[in-house]
């Protein structure tokens, strides 16, 4: 269980995507520490669901991985993103 006391929210970034062209209204990218660890969650907006949690001690790793999603999720949008 996550204790909200200890979670402190780095990044949040919305990412619309064409539901017919890629399957999904858009995804919700949150960066995260949790205590000692990074958290890296990507969220179906439409479902709610998990698409992806990765999380590590290392800071650097936990944002290259962020940097990657946003990078791989814009390719095909055409560069539509909205800051959350």
């Amino acid at each position: 269980m996550l204790h909200r006391e200890n979670v402190e929210l780095l990044e949040s970034l919305f990412i619309e995507l064409d539901p017919l062209e890629d399957g999904f209204v858009g995804v919700l990218l949150e960066l995260y520490r949790s205590g000692d660890r990074y958290v890296l969650l990507q969220t179906a907006s439409a479902s709610g669901n998990q698409l992806l949690r990765f999380s590590s001690k290392d800071r650097e790793l936990v944002y290259a991985a962020f940097a990657d999603e946003v990078g791989a999720q814009t390719k095909n949008t055409g560069g539509r993103r909205t800051d959350a």
